[in-house]
């Protein structure tokens, strides 16, 4: 996956070099303090303001006046001096800088009422020092990384200019902690030397030589070229060992590592990954159409899924007639039958029919601290499908999906007291199935008004032929829709259609139903002929096919237009 990426990422990068990631580089909310070469010092304040376009906006000197003409310098020293996380700090947790041209650290390490917070000023030192040669690093592999830098180390001019550094910071840092407060900054206080950029790239560039893999001890060295595993999108330590290489002969650690990248080429991928963070968090397609990519909601620039696209749909081949087969009227106007000619308008009415707006904004990530249980688990159930069909057109399990669970969407609405969504949803699986049998040979749905009006002839013939199992329970639909209307209730809730539901066959439906005629019979015609038949019919019926089978057929029976209610006029 990284090097699919990488060439395309590459190509844009060769072009606009590290501008492609500082344009839209976000600094951390802080106090910046920048140290000019006659000693001299600027303060400057950033505090994200959501509520303006251009971040660079918010940051502002003393004085409260926007300083955007100093932003781009900020960015660009505040990208190449900080670490890659905080389990790779370069000295200690508290200090998060990684060259001696910059000073990184929370305000809180020196307010903090808790003593483990507090930051000591002998670490301040020793973070320092540790910059002149790298000694805190003694693992053989970062010794064997370390040898390329020998001639730097041994500056004497570079180390005298680490020394008088870490003194400006040690004499002054208390009060950027005054100034700090006084400004109502309480994140970060982040101190940069004057100095030409390339200083800051050069030397943060040793940190990275030695920090960027996973771990240095998987690296290995294959003709003076450094490969090792990559940290970005990937982990491997003592608690993850279902992530190490088992078909590999484990002749040493380094035989396990899952995944092995050259050292430049890493050092770019970190540079994709930094880039990929600020990007829109919404765009699934910014390495190009050709790459679907979906970034952690947290972290967003962890990778949790990923394909190639060889092609991209738009316009559907085959338009879908989105008809309202159950007659449903909105606001007191029939709604109009539609054709769906694009993906997107798809998903759009997928998203608010069956999820409910639901779908869009729970492609990933955890949904059952904001939904219904059953509901959150159709969306798990179901997502997977929707992301391959709208986000990498891939239909294969689209409508498998739409057949094996669209009428749990219309049960959830149902039961939620959403019949109107419950119709709705009738009528875009119906349109989906037809759609599918038409083109693709699918199963064929039922043709509502034909059999609407074969069963009204039978009950106004008195036609006491056997019913079809689909019959018998679009008709036991009917009925039982018919006999809950006559409840009294001041609020018909879905809890009355419960019983029929979870009858598990026709028998026990039969059951259901004869009991919810005795109660209220009294409310019907004994002159009914149509009701009449209609029971008689039902009660005929001797088969035990399961309700599951044709849980469909009933449904319509219920949500459709009611036999019971229609005048012989119309």
């Amino acid at each position: 996956m990284i090097y699919d990426l990488l060439d395309v990422f590459n190509k844009k990068y060769e072009e606009h070099g590290d501008e492609l990631i500082l344009g839209n580089y976000q600094l951390k909310d802080g106090l910046y303090v920048v140290i000019k070469e006659n000693d001299e010092f600027e303060y400057y304040t950033y505090q994200f303001d959501k509520k303006i376009e251009d971040k660079s906006l918010s940051l502002k000197d003393l004085k409260n006046d926007r300083r955007k003409d100093k932003y781009y310098d900020l960015a660009q020293k505040d990208y190449y001096s900080s670490y890659l996380n905080s389990n790779k700090a370069f000295f200690d947790k508290k200090i998060h800088n990684v060259n001696y041209f910059s000073f990184f650290v929370k305000v809180e390490s020196f307010i903090s009422k808790d003593q483990k917070k507090l930051l000591d000023f002998d670490i301040i030192k020793k973070h320092f020092e540790s910059f002149i040669d790298y000694s805190k690093f003694t693992k053989k592999e970062e010794k064997e990384i370390l040898k390329n830098y020998k001639d730097r180390f041994g500056d004497e001019t570079r180390k005298q200019q680490i020394l008088k550094n870490y003194q400006i910071v040690a004499d002054n840092i208390q009060n950027f902690v005054e100034i700090a407060k006084e400004n109502g900054v309480s994140n970060y206080i982040k101190v940069f030397f004057e100095t030409p950029i390339k200083n800051y790239q050069e030397e943060s560039n040793i940190y990275y030589s030695v920090k960027i893999f996973n771990d240095i001890s998987y690296s290995v060295n294959v003709k003076n070229k450094v490969f090792g595993l990559s940290d970005l999108n990937m982990g491997l330590n003592a608690k993850k060992p279902f992530l190490e290489h088992k078909t590999k002969t484990q002749i040493d650690k380094k035989t396990i590592a899952p995944f092995m990248i050259e050292q430049n080429n890493v050092l770019h991928a970190k540079k994709f990954f930094d880039w990929l963070k600020y990007q829109k968090y919404q765009d699934k397609y910014p390495n190009g159409e050709q790459f679907f990519l979906n970034r952690d909601y947290k972290e967003k620039d962890l990778i949790t899924d990923y394909d190639y696209l060889p092609v991209e749909i738009n316009k559907l081949d085959d338009s879908i007639y989105y008809k309202n087969y159950l007659q449903v009227f909105e606001k007191k106007n029939l709604i109009d039958d539609d054709t769906i000619d694009s993906l997107k308008e798809l998903e759009m009415i997928v998203d608010e029919v069956f999820y409910s707006h639901q779908l869009i904004s729970n492609y990933y990530g955890e949904v059952y601290n904001k939904l219904d249980k059953s509901f959150a688990n159709l969306i798990y159930t179901t997502r997977d499908a929707m992301v391959n069909y709208f986000k990498k057109y891939d239909e294969k399990s689209f409508y498998i999906i739409i057949e094996k669970y669209g009428t749990n969407f219309i049960l959830e609405h149902l039961r939620h007291n959403r019949e109107f969504n419950a119709k709705k949803s009738m009528n875009l699986k119906l349109s989906l199935q037809n759609h599918q049998y038409k083109y693709k040979k699918g199963e064929k749905p039922m043709d509502i008004k034909i059999m609407q009006k074969d069963i009204l002839e039978r009950l106004n013939t008195s036609n006491y032929d056997n019913l079809k199992d689909e019959e018998f329970f679009y008709l036991s639909g009917q009925v039982v829709k018919y006999l809950l209307s006559q409840s009294e209730a001041h609020e018909k809730t879905a809890d009355m259609l419960e019983p029929f539901l979870r009858a598990n066959n026709a028998k026990k439906l039969k059951q259901d139903i004869e009991f919810t005629f005795f109660k209220y019979k009294h409310k019907i015609n004994l002159n009914y002929t149509k009701f009449n038949n209609a029971m008689s019919l039902i009660m005929a019926y001797e088969e035990e096919t399961k309700l599951s089978k044709y849980m469909d057929s009933f449904l319509i029976g219920v949500l459709s237009k009611n036999i019971f209610f229609i005048k012989k006029e119309d």
